[in-house]
């Protein structure tokens, strides 16, 4: 489905999730294509866009694929629509978003100082999560964890700066989808419909000719 005749290497492919050969408007107007003809009800198949474009929303890269298959299959969603809707964050809007949810978790939080925020910064805190998260797996020093825990600055005020806009695109995407491959889905059985009673009539005329 929509997929390109020749090979596409990894670089390539990486050169394209940077910036879309074709630009963002074309890039969009591919995803949505891709949604619409995707086999499942538009319950479904919003249901799952919706979990992957909202978990976008939070500052866990590397998370975010995973953490949309896991929440679209709890909530009855499409896999395939929610490892979609994750390119909402990609390298242009994610900038954008850290800076949003930074300084509106910083609002919401009392006390908090508003640190300078960077790329290498988050990136630097997400390593430091996932040792964390690796040495408590693996059983190791409990207090290691809780010292690297510690030095997290960022990631927590980004956390609760993310809720408000994980919901709201949470709705916002449930709804543009459903009604998106609903109406796709009906002038697609309309057309269809159409189809077959051409042939049949065509079929009839046959039988009435000598």
């Amino acid at each position: 489905m929509f997929r390109s005749r020749h090979p596409v290497g990894w670089s390539n492919r990486l050169l394209g999730w940077v910036w879309p050969r074709g630009g963002m408007v074309r890039s969009g107007r591919y995803m949505i294509r891709r949604l619409q003809r995707i086999p499942g009800t538009p319950h479904r198949l919003a249901i799952g866009f919706a979990c992957g474009s909202a978990l976008s929303m939070t500052p866990f890269i590397g998370l975010h694929g995973v953490g949309a298959i896991v929440l679209s299959w709890a909530l009855g969603g499409s896999w395939v629509t929610a490892l979609i809707g994750t390119a909402i964050g990609n390298p242009w809007t994610f900038p954008l978003i850290w800076l949003l949810i930074y300084h509106t978790g910083a609002l919401l939080v009392p006390g908090v100082a508003v640190d300078d925020l960077s790329v290498a910064a988050v990136t630097n805190e997400l390593l430091v999560l996932a040792s964390a998260t690796a040495n408590l797996a693996l059983g190791w020093d409990i207090d290691s964890v809780i010292d690297d825990l510690a030095q997290l600055r960022l990631l927590p005020t980004m956390t609760v700066g993310s809720i408000p806009y994980t919901l709201t695109v949470w709705v916002a995407s449930y709804y543009l989808v459903r009604s998106s491959v609903s109406q796709y889905q009906k002038i697609r059985r309309l057309r269809i419909k159409s189809v077959r009673q051409s042939r049949l009539a065509r079929l009839r005329g046959g039988d009435v000719n000598p």
